[in-house]
């Protein structure tokens, strides 16, 4: 149940990124990715699973929040004549996603997977 969870609440923070990165154009998806990774870790901890997991979903979970971001571009390009599938068959991700990787996606990466490390460390109880 917790392995649920823990994938939910990835989705929820790919999300969460997608639509503050791809609307707002803001980098409030460092909080994102904080609180997120977190959330995975914390969620993990409670049933004792590896970090290693923790890191592994919070990785994903940003993985898809690019693709997500991705889409949301492509669905709200202003003015484009084209259909939402016409503009990403025109666009492929990899294509799309070189000229917009930046410090703020690394930072992104690192923050997820140290928040989830770190939320799902182990300690004493």
């Amino acid at each position: 149940m917790a392995l649920a969870e823990a994938v939910f609440i990835g989705l929820l923070g790919a999300i969460a990124w997608a639509l503050v990165k791809g609307i707002l154009e803001f980098p409030g998806v460092l909080a994102v990715a904080v609180v997120a990774g977190w959330a995975i870790g914390a969620v993990l901890w409670q049933v004792r699973a590896t970090p290693l997991l923790a890191a592994l979903i919070a990785a994903v979970a940003w993985l898809v929040g690019l693709v997500l971001t991705w889409l949301v571009a492509m669905a709200i390009l202003p003015g484009s004549a084209r259909t939402f599938l016409e503009r990403v068959e025109a666009t492929p991700f990899l294509e799309w996603q070189g000229p917009q990787f930046g410090p703020i996606e690394i930072l992104g990466l690192l923050l997820y997977v140290g928040a989830a490390l770190y939320g799902a460390r182990p300690r004493s109880t």
